[in-house]
């Protein structure tokens, strides 16, 4: 979902020397007089020819996310998403990335994007960046000079964990005086800082609640590597020794587990029903999907399989009897809690 992150036409990718000799990004996108643009870039601006560019792509990158923002309110007029006050609702993608790669470890990257994108236009709303590094302020700091006049790229002193919460609350309190429109809903990856900082923020008063929708993604992959850490503890909870057979059956499995719950997605999500009733029986199928992997179909729904194959051996007691089972039921749990988050996304 979220690779409509690299359709942004303000991004401009350079390859250029700096402190870390690493791939850094430039964008000219503001909102009003605010300019954020990626640090590093000065080597290239010296000439002034990317300095005229940047600023035509500015203009370029503003005009076209207000057309977004237009095109958006006419789709929440028409479907009337609108809030007693006049002001128009609408679903958000977010999502921000890093100039190095930072997952689970290594989290001070210099420069961080993040970008707000409709969920039905697919067209970006917002983009903003964080630099934390400036070459020419770094070299003239390095020998103890003043730094000469110049056109800093540096907007950040914080953490770079943080950088992508900052972007999107200072977003969503734009939204209204740059689109006219409020974000109700934001599609996520469940990050809690930026929950919890557009919940402290509260961008359009106490009384506009911003319903958290994580996304789908996210969810399965979080799934599949809870499972992997349940497969790979010798003992379960209870201190049964697993047998080894069952744990590689387990890992072995994971994806059929995650393909059970995708089929089970397609199909509720075409179904002429209300999106109340959707998910409740989308919950039901992913409550059942274990069973249905391992070997137990006496609930799987019809449109789910036909019942057991022939010479497909029922796994369930024997992982519920070592405890492996109940393990992994918590996962499964966790998935299921998300069953409304699947059916949107």
């Amino acid at each position: 979902m979220f690779r409509m992150l690299c359709e942004v036409l303000t991004i401009i990718r350079l390859r250029v020397k700096t402190k870390t000799d690493s791939l850094v990004l430039y964008t000219a996108s503001r909102c009003s007089v605010r300019a954020e643009r990626v640090c590093s870039a000065h080597s290239v601006l010296a000439g002034g020819g990317l300095s005229q560019q940047s600023n035509h792509t500015e203009e370029t990158a503003i005009e076209a996310m207000i057309l977004a923002g237009n095109e958006k309110a006419e789709i929440a007029k028409k479907e009337g998403n609108v809030n007693e006050k006049g002001v128009l609702l609408i679903t958000v993608i977010a999502d921000g990335a890093w100039s190095k790669r930072s997952y689970k470890s290594g989290y001070n990257a210099l420069s961080g994007v993040a970008s707000i994108i409709g969920y039905k236009t697919k067209k970006v709303l917002y983009m903003g960046v964080r630099n934390k590094y400036c070459s020419i302020c770094d070299k003239a700091k390095l020998n103890k000079n003043t730094a000469s006049a110049h056109l800093c790229f540096k907007n950040w002193d914080g953490t770079s964990m943080a950088m992508e919460a900052n972007i999107i609350v200072e977003r969503f309190r734009q939204s209204i005086p740059m689109h006219n429109i409020i974000y109700n809903k934001l599609i996520g990856d469940g990050d809690s800082s930026v929950t919890k900082q557009l919940f402290l923020a509260k961008p359009y008063g106490g009384d506009v609640f911003i319903k958290q929708i994580e996304c789908m993604n996210h969810i399965l992959r979080n799934y599949l590597n809870r499972i992997v850490d349940i497969a790979t503890n010798r003992k379960s909870s209870s201190g049964t020794v697993v047998p080894g057979f069952l744990q590689k059956v387990l890992k072995d499995k994971r994806l059929k587990l995650r393909c059970a719950i995708t089929k089970a997605i397609v199909f509720r999500k075409t179904m002429t029903l209300q999106h109340n009733e959707k998910y409740e029986l989308l919950k039901k199928d992913i409550l059942n999907s274990p069973y249905h992997v391992f070997g137990d179909h006496s609930n799987c729904a019809n449109f789910f399989c036909k019942g057991s194959k022939e010479g497909e051996v029922n796994l369930v007691p024997q992982m519920d009897h070592c405890g492996l089972f109940k393990e992994f039921l918590g996962a499964r749990n966790i998935v299921a809690h998300h069953a409304e988050s699947l059916i949107i996304t």
